[in-house]
């Protein structure tokens, strides 16, 4: 396979919190991980953590996304897949990446607003609603849905397995033509 000749690639998942992206995200690395060896994921707050203290402004969010975008390209270009789940829903952010990231994939993990309500895992929603929480991406900073290359619809849960196939199939798809054009 290309990636297994040392060129490396990097697959984007972005989303609202809440969205499925770092289910999503850990499921298609070990896919990946079952056919090729060199594949790392890196988690959007668990890299934020690593990466220092950025506030959640959306300045601060542009900021760490652009050195997530950096750490990635570092990785893929010594050959590895990166996965990388991560909000990031801003057009600063997706021309940086088409313009910096030589083999890159984006997929958008999209999720109704009603259904990050339902779902509302860590209060941050029903917290911005009510004006305790400042600064949710979707509430109070408004996002730009990317042009991606895969847009999986996740307001339903099911169907983790073939979500993955999905995007795991798109990687071959873009591995694959890019060999025959020779992408270097």
């Amino acid at each position: 396979m290309w990636v297994k000749e040392g060129k490396g690639l990097v697959v984007w998942l972005c989303g609202l919190a809440g969205s499925g992206k770092s289910t999503l995200g850990k499921a298609l690395y070990e896919a990946i991980k079952s056919e090729i060896p060199n594949v790392v994921y890196l988690d959007g707050d668990e890299l934020r953590e690593l990466l220092g203290h950025f506030e959640y402004d959306k300045q601060g969010r542009i900021e760490v996304a652009l050195k997530r975008s950096k750490f990635a390209h570092f990785l893929s270009s010594q050959g590895l897949v990166v996965v990388v789940t991560t909000i990031s829903l801003f057009d600063e952010i997706y021309k940086y990446n088409r313009e910096t990231l030589q083999h890159y994939l984006e997929v958008y993990v999209e999720c109704s607003l009603e259904e990050l309500q339902r779902r509302d895992q860590k209060g941050l929603y029903s917290g911005a609603l009510k004006g305790i929480i400042q600064n949710v991406v979707g509430v109070d900073i408004p996002f730009v849905e990317p042009n991606a290359d895969i847009i999986l619809q996740n307001s339903s849960p099911n169907g983790l397995e073939q979500k993955v196939q999905d995007i795991f199939n798109q990687i071959e798809e873009f591995l694959s033509i890019c060999k025959e054009q020779e992408c270097t």
